[in-house]
């Protein structure tokens, strides 16, 4: 038998999608150097963990194999044909009558910027090199969210996207004898559970990457203007799975991908989930604001930078108020004020504040929050307003552009 029988037949004519081995940290620093002044020596520089993805081990292997096949990779092509953003998605629907999917990606693959070649379209790559062209359905930069709708020629296979609702165990140590209980419509998610992020490359072979973590309560940023609704697995991605799926143990999409150097954070699908329905139905964006800026009290506590004396709100839990604007403070909600109630539902996490926000843009809504001062309880009605163009969250996308 000829060598070139034990080669793997063209990528438009394999059957099978394995893993794409990928060696880490690829080609990323030991450590990056920190511009900002720190008073620690220790917090002037960021580590790079050197062993942080987890082995994907024969029951994960499963897992991925019976979603794989809804990854897709994603690329823009300039005027002169070639790929210019690359970013990886997942197919959410597919109707048959029509042969039409939709897709989720990152609206990072369709960004126009200066001094660049204009993009002339957006293609959408199969597990097996099959592409297609995209139709843009809805574009934020906001929430850095891209929905394309694409014409198949067969049938393509779907992930199914669940809401998480943030739990913890007694083992948590900065809970402080509190524990939140459930959303019973949401699949619950604790400290310690296994992530998988996948994404796809979108150049021969069309490989696919699977990096294996578990899902961390820590807080993944501090700064204002990055998304405090985001998530965080403890494993590393590449550029190239941006816009890809975290998913649980159970193959349920649970977010998307981003990136950064240390961890990966990740939207959750409650805010993935509520966007779309809302842009369906009205035709426009869900971007609600309080003019808060805040974290999750269990977040905060364990953060360094903010000294939190841990007998304040000793059991509890909630929304922990850092920055407010002008207007906010004379309504008498103030820094280190801890929101435990929107309009009679109960709030321990961003995302349960979300879900209240977007159902009540552009109303009123009832603020009830305890005091930091004298942890005593009070109520201010604050309007939801739409967040201005200016006021947009930054995304933390890597310069390393390495597979």
């Amino acid at each position: 038998m000829s060598d070139s029988a034990h080669l793997e037949p063209p990528a438009k004519k394999r059957n099978i999608d394995p893993i794409a081995p990928t060696n880490h940290p690829w080609n990323l620093p030991a450590k990056v150097d920190l511009v900002h002044r720190c008073d620690r020596p220790e917090d002037s520089v960021l580590l790079i963990p050197r062993e942080a993805n987890l082995r994907i081990g024969a029951e994960a292997k499963r897992v991925v194999a019976r979603v794989s096949q809804a990854v897709v990779a994603v690329a823009s092509i300039d005027v002169h044909g070639h790929q210019l953003w690359r970013a990886s998605g997942f197919i959410v629907e597919f109707d048959e009558c029509s042969m039409t999917g939709t897709i989720f990606s990152s609206a990072t693959v369709a960004q126009k910027i200066h001094m660049f070649p204009d993009i002339e379209k957006i293609k959408v790559y199969l597990f097996d090199g099959a592409s297609y062209e995209a139709t843009i359905k809805a574009c934020d930069n906001h929430w850095n969210l891209l929905v394309l709708s694409v014409s198949f020629d067969r049938s393509v296979k779907t992930m199914n996207m669940v809401e998480i609702s943030e739990n913890r165990t007694a083992a948590d140590v900065h809970l402080g004898g509190f524990m939140q209980q459930p959303h019973p419509a949401c699949e619950s998610l604790c400290s310690g559970d296994t992530i998988i992020g996948l994404g796809r490359l979108s150049e021969e072979p069309f490989g696919l990457q699977a990096n294996c973590g578990v899902y961390s309560y820590e807080r993944w940023s501090n700064l204002p203007r990055f998304c405090h609704e985001m998530q965080k697995a403890t494993f590393i991605n590449t550029y190239a799975a941006v816009g890809g799926p975290a998913i649980n143990k159970n193959g349920q999409v649970i977010g998307m991908l981003f990136h950064d150097l240390d961890c990966t954070p990740f939207v959750p699908s409650n805010v993935i989930l509520k966007w779309w329905e809302h842009f369906k139905k009205t035709g426009t964006y869900c971007r609600p604001t309080m003019r808060v800026f805040g974290a999750n009290l269990h977040n905060v506590r364990s953060a360094s930078w903010l000294k939190l004396p841990t007998s304040l709100y000793k059991g509890s839990d909630g929304f922990l108020v850092e920055l407010t604007s002008r207007s906010v403070q004379l309504a008498g909600l103030q820094q280190k004020d801890l929101i435990v109630e929107c309009n009679g539902e109960p709030v321990a996490t961003s995302l349960q504040l979300f879900e209240i926000l977007a159902e009540n843009i552009g109303k009123m809504v009832e603020v009830t929050f305890v005091k930091a001062e004298d942890n005593s309880r009070r109520s201010v009605y604050l309007p939801v307003e739409e967040i201005p163009e200016g006021d947009f969250y930054s995304w933390p996308i890597s310069q390393y552009d390495v597979y």
